[in-house]
């Protein structure tokens, strides 16, 4: 039985960034993504001329990343006015299709995606999954975090030390 995933564009844009983000095709076959991620990630990723939108868009051609509309709670944009679209979409859509993990970086959109009772984990999730998956090396996972950071991606030295301990 495949494991039905819903991301965030943070995950995709960030493991596009470290050109890994065929870690998410290899450990759950497929992603499914709101429209309106797709349009953060490549629409406005293309008019912002960002390199990593090809690979996102590329994915999305391969039929491994997938679009698919939903129709987003406004009680959800009530509840937590601090969502954008994208999130409350994500959101939206893994309780929809009743999703067994969520992708998403943002603490606060975490929370809340957790409070629905949705499994919610980040990038930094993929890539220690990709490494018990033996996809990729402990050298590797220490560089893909260093990289992580100097894309501008939010890491506190707690979480990066826990990291490291981790592996």
């Amino acid at each position: 039985m495949s494991v039905r995933v819903v991301s965030n564009s943070s995950p995709l844009i960030y493991l596009s960034k470290l050109g890994k983000l065929e870690l998410l095709q290899k450990l759950f076959r497929e992603i499914l993504i709101p429209k309106e991620v797709f349009n953060e990630a490549v629409s406005r990723g293309k008019e912002g001329k960002f390199s990593e939108v090809l690979v996102i868009e590329d994915a999305v051609q391969q039929g491994w990343l997938k679009t698919k509309g939903t129709k987003v709670d406004r009680r959800l944009l009530e509840f937590a006015p601090e969502l954008d679209l994208g999130e409350a979409e994500v959101i939206s859509l893994a309780r929809e299709i009743k999703a067994d993990l969520v992708l998403m970086d943002d603490a606060s959109a975490r929370s809340i995606s957790e409070s629905f009772g949705l499994n919610t984990k980040g990038t930094i999730y993929v890539l220690l999954k990709a490494r018990k998956s033996e996809l990729i090396t402990e050298e590797e996972v220490k560089t893909l975090l260093d990289k992580l950071v100097l894309t501008g991606f939010r890491l506190s030295s707690d979480v990066y030390s826990r990291v490291l301990r981790e592996l």
